[in-house]
């Protein structure tokens, strides 16, 4: 009879949990193996250290990057502080860094927020449309920290920025590629990085904190 409600409790603790949960790949920078395969861009350092990780750009549109190339249509969200410098960059559909793919751009020198395609590490503005203004960032702590996220799908580029959509454009350049985190002559913390999509192999995310520390206090109950 215990056991029964030990289980009742467990699958209704399930069903009310449910809404908060989604499957994608999420990597909360717990430990040094976690980029221990993703590959350095020209100029740039990473370090993992406290949950976070640090990238240091020094130099041009560079970063670091992780992921298949023969992903295509993904939605990659990260939760990043710039600590110096005038740029945040993300990456996706990236087919050789520094040379060949899509990313956004926040600038903090012309206060906006853009999106480029590079071909042979050569820039074409690709917002289609007047840059947005980049947003004040909502930090409690003052910085300049933001969740961001980095949408391809088909022909179609989206970007978000706090949940408001910045930019919706098109391009057929590339149709898959890897994602990447990065700036231009910048330091950029990160918390972590989500992304799903077709291909990629996803675990449960719980948005209201880790769900290993949501299942080590449903096993405490037992």
């Amino acid at each position: 009879m215990k056991s029964s409600w030990k289980f009742g409790v467990l699958v209704l603790s399930m069903l009310v949990l449910s809404p908060y949960l989604t499957f994608a790949l999420r990597i909360e920078f717990d430990s040094k193996k976690d980029i221990a395969d993703w590959e350095l861009g020209p100029g740039a350092t990473a370090k993992v250290a406290g949950g976070k990780l640090e990238l240091k750009m020094a130099g041009g549109n560079t970063g670091i990057y992780f992921g298949d190339p023969k992903w295509t249509d993904y939605k990659m969200e990260v939760k990043a502080r710039k600590i110096a410098g005038p740029y945040f960059h993300l990456f996706t559909r990236v087919q050789k860094p520094v040379a060949d793919f899509y990313f956004m751009e926040i600038s903090y020198n012309s206060h906006t927020n853009s999106i480029f395609m590079f071909k042979g590490g050569v820039a074409t503005e690709v917002t289609g449309g007047p840059r947005p203004k980049r947003p004040e960032s909502k930090d409690p702590k003052g910085g300049d920290a933001y969740t961001i996220i980095f949408e391809v799908k088909g022909e179609t580029i989206k970007t978000y920025i706090d949940g408001k959509l910045q930019v919706e454009t098109k391009d057929k350049t590339y149709k898959d590629g890897r994602p990447g985190l990065g700036g231009r002559d910048s330091t950029v913390v990160y918390d972590y990085v989500e992304i799903n999509g077709p291909g990629i192999a996803a675990s449960p995310v719980d948005h209201q904190g880790k769900l290993a520390t949501i299942w080590g206090n449903l096993k405490q109950e037992r």
